[in-house]
């Protein structure tokens, strides 16, 4: 079975390909972690796909890798990222060991970046076709279809990058999120789309309204799958976007199976 994090669907579109190709599932995280009870999954290949934040796991990934117990002689991890991997592969390897997990196989995946803050969605989308993504993710379909033990490398220069990025201060944690979103609740026509895509469950449709409050449910992630999929541009970033007019989706998953992946039953 195949464990994603998705919020503009590029993890799901992964972890889709791969459950096709070995014959298997794929499972929500956010569904997985709102269940009672202990979560535990045995099976001959387990893995987990999700985007690094900060080169580093999503909250929710963490928490879920934490909270559940896994049997499988094969863990593998796929990292998708859309512009500097650093040490993200290093940094989860860390993360399984400290539930007691070796993976077999670690690799990373470059896709579309869905990070507004820095980059243009128009411009991701022109890049798309150069990242070479089909290819490079038939090719990690084939090693985990054949069980292949590998750790991507990681270099000096990439522990570098993360040092530098962590010196900015950045926190991804749930307190550290409170005016990450302005939602304008002018523009807000309370259709409920960025609740229903939240996998936190940190959004809510007051009086014809979104709400957001960074500590609900399980706690903002920052993963902005809200604001990608405003149709009425009435969430926005104060700390500024590259373009405020353009958003992203992956071309090969649709709003509703976002909603799925990540929606509560409220």
């Amino acid at each position: 079975m195949i464990f994603y994090f998705t919020a503009t669907g590029n993890c799901r579109y992964v972890a889709d390909q791969l459950a096709e190709k070995l014959g298997d599932e794929a499972r929500s995280i956010p569904q997985e972690m709102r269940r009672a009870g202990e979560l535990s999954y045995a099976g001959e290949t387990i893995g987990i796909v999700y985007p690094i934040y900060g080169h580093m796991m999503p909250r929710m990934v963490r928490e879920f890798v934490e909270r559940a117990k896994f049997d499988t002689p094969y863990f593998f991890l796929v990292l998708t990222y859309g512009c500097r991997h650093a040490n993200a592969v290093e940094i989860a390897q860390e993360q399984m060991r400290a539930v007691s997990i070796e993976p077999a196989y670690i690799s990373t995946l470059l896709m579309v970046d869905n990070w507004l803050p820095n980059f243009d969605m128009n411009e991701q989308r022109a890049m798309e076709p150069g990242k070479r993504i089909g290819e490079n993710l038939a090719r990690i379909g084939d090693d985990v279809a054949g069980r292949r033990c590998w750790i991507e490398p990681v270099s000096d220069v990439d522990r570098e990058a993360h040092a530098q990025f962590m010196s900015r201060g950045i926190g991804f944690e749930p307190a550290d999120l409170g005016n990450f979103l302005c939602i304008d609740p002018q523009a807000c026509t309370g259709c409920g789309i960025c609740a229903r895509v939240c996998p936190a469950g940190c959004i809510h449709v007051e009086e014809g309204a979104a709400v957001r409050d960074a500590l609900a449910g399980q706690g903002c992630n920052a993963c902005l799958a809200c604001i990608h999929a405003c149709a009425n541009g009435a969430i926005s970033l104060p700390m500024g976007e590259a373009n405020p007019q353009a958003r992203f989706r992956n071309s090969h998953v649709t709003l509703a199976q976002i909603m799925q992946a990540n929606e509560t039953d409220e």
